[in-house]
């Protein structure tokens, strides 16, 4: 098995507010203007999807409750869902103030979806902190770390970017040329810091 580490290192920052269009830091909870968004998988699938508002990713569904719950401002928000073999779901949802809306999350499988001969592929495993951090591979929307972190992601034989993001964090960018039957690991924890996550095919 190869392993590629690299661990970066910062001195302590001070607590920063991630700076999210529409969802403010969760100390300001109480504030009655925010209104709060509270997702609803429809199935055992969904919990995993990864969830964008306003075109940044908060995280996987799953998770975004209790002290991650999603708090908008008034008005309207472009609210999005991914999960690798699943159509995308994007919708406008209009929050007023003080207002919590439930969202029921329903998404079918892409039938054109593809994936990879395993025979063809290699296993790539992602240890990366934190674990609720995004995986991109080729610029597309992957899953979470967390899903990777054990059984591993299996991808097809050639080289291939892989970007791990998180708001809040200094994205991890890497290449890696796969060779079919080969394991691989990813390993490394972001470093705190701005950086803009763009927007996932």
């Amino acid at each position: 098995m190869v392993t590629l580490r690299k661990t970066l290192f910062i001195a302590p920052l001070l607590a920063l507010s991630l700076g999210l269009p529409g969802l403010l830091d969760q100390a300001q909870a109480g504030n009655e203007i925010l209104g709060e968004l509270a997702l609803k998988p429809a199935s055992r699938a969904e919990k995993n999807a990864g969830v964008w508002v306003d075109g940044q990713y908060l995280g996987f569904l799953k998770e975004l409750k209790g002290k991650r719950k999603v708090l908008l401002l008034p008005g309207e928000h472009q609210v999005a869902f991914r999960l690798a073999g699943f159509l995308d779901v994007e919708q406008t949802i209009s929050m007023r103030p003080g207002e919590r809306k439930t969202y029921k999350v329903m998404m079918e499988k892409n039938a054109e979806a593809r994936y990879p001969e395993l025979a063809d592929s290699g296993r790539v495993q992602i240890d990366v902190k934190p674990q609720r951090a995004a995986v991109y591979v080729d610029g597309r929307y992957a899953g979470h770390v967390d899903e990777f972190n054990r059984r591993g992601l299996w991808v097809s034989a050639g080289k291939h970017e892989f970007k791990i993001a998180l708001p809040g964090y200094q994205s991890f960018v890497t290449q890696l040329t796969v060779n079919k039957g080969q394991r691989y690991k990813l390993e490394t924890e972001l470093a705190r810091g701005d950086d803009e996550m763009e927007e996932a095919e």
